[in-house]
C-alpha cells in the first residue's frame, strides 16, 4: 500500500470505477500545526503571504454522513512535498517556533522536560511529518471518511480542504453513487460483522475494511437514481424528517442492489 496510497479492490482497470484512497494529513503536533480562525487571521494579518499554506481542514469527528461540518480550524500546509523555504512565511515560522523548535524536530528524541520531539524522519522541523506528495488531491471532488463509527460517515466535497489523520479520502469516478451505497444500511451491517471494533463501542472503518467492500458495479444510467437522492440530501435546507426518508430510500436501493429478501432486510436495517 505504501506509506498513504491504496487502490481500491473494486477500482480495477477497465472496470469503469477508478478510485484511490489516500490518508488524511499527520503533523505530528496538531497544536502547532491546526490553528482556529483567530489565529489564522493574525497570521495573515501580520503577513500576507501566509494565506498561501494556510488551508481548511476536517478532523475525523468532523467528517459526518454525506456532508462535513467544517468548524473554521485550519492546517499550516508545510507539506515537504512543496519544498518551502520557511523563511519566506515569517508569520507562520513565528507562529511554529512558539512551540519550542526541539519539539517540532523530527529527531524522536527525548526532551529534558521529559517530552519527545516529533518521530525521526529526513523531514524538517516546520514540515509535515510524512511528504505527501498527493496533497493536490485535497482540491479535486472527494469522498471523506472518518475512520472510528457506529456506522458509515462518508461525505461528499468537491472543495479544497484537507483532513487529518483520523479521516481518509476517496477519489475518482463516480462518488456520489459510491457515497449512496457506502453510507447506506447494508454496508454498516457488512463493517459492523466483519471489522474490529474499539474498547468504546466504535467500528474501525480502516482502508483494509473499506478497501473490500462489495461495492456492485452499476452502469451510469442506474447510478443516477443514487446521485439524485445524494444531490437531495446536499441541499443545505433539506431537515431530518425529509433526510429519514432519503436515506431509507437509499436504503432500499441498495438492498436491492444485492437482492435481499425481505428477512435480509429487516436483519440489515433493524436499529
Amino acid at each position: 500500500m505504501g506509506h498513504a496510497v491504496a487502490r481500491l479492490s473494486w477500482g480495477r482497470k477497465g472496470t469503469g470505477h477508478g478510485y484511490a484512497i489516500y490518508r488524511g494529513i499527520t503533523t505530528g503536533l496538531n497544536d502547532a500545526f491546526i490553528i482556529d480562525n483567530q489565529t489564522k487571521e493574525a497570521l495573515i494579518a501580520e503577513d500576507p503571504k501566509s494565506a498561501e499554506v494556510i488551508k481548511p481542514v476536517l478532523r475525523g469527528r468532523d467528517i459526518q454522513r454525506y456532508q462535513a461540518l467544517w468548524r473554521q480550524l485550519w492546517l499550516i500546509a508545510t507539506f515537504p512535498a512543496l519544498t518551502l523555504n520557511i523563511d519566506d512565511y515569517p508569520a507562520v515560522k513565528r507562529h511554529l517556533l512558539s512551540f519550542g523548535k526541539q519539539r517540532l524536530e523530527q529527531s524522536g528524541k527525548r526532551l529534558p522536560n521529559g517530552a519527545r520531539s516529533r518521530k525521526k524522519t529526513t523531514n524538517a522541523w516546520f514540515e509535515m511529518q510524512d511528504t505527501c506528495a498527493y496533497h493536490e488531491q485535497f482540491s479535486s471532488q472527494k469522498l471523506f471518511w472518518a475512520d472510528m463509527a457506529t456506522k458509515g460517515r462518508f461525505a461528499f466535497s468537491d472543495q479544497e480542504v484537507y483532513c487529518n489523520n483520523k479521516g481518509y479520502i476517496i477519489t475518482g469516478e463516480p462518488l456520489k453513487y459510491l457515497c449512496a451505497v457506502l453510507n447506506s444500511a447494508p454496508i454498516t451491517w457488512w463493517v459492523r460483522n466483519t471489522a474490529a471494533t474499539t474498547g468504546m463501542g466504535l467500528t474501525e472503518w480502516t482502508i483494509a475494511t473499506v478497501e473490500r467492500l462489495p461495492v456492485p458495479r452499476i452502469t451510469y444510467d442506474r447510478q443516477s437514481s443514487f446521485v439524485r437522492l445524494v444531490d437531495r440530501i446536499l441541499d443545505a435546507n433539506i431537515d431530518q424528517t425529509e433526510l429519514a426518508h432519503l436515506e431509507s430510500e437509499i436504503d432500499g436501493l441498495v438492498c436491492d442492489l444485492y437482492g435481499l429478501n425481505a428477512d435480509e432486510i429487516q436483519a440489515i436495517t433493524r436499529k
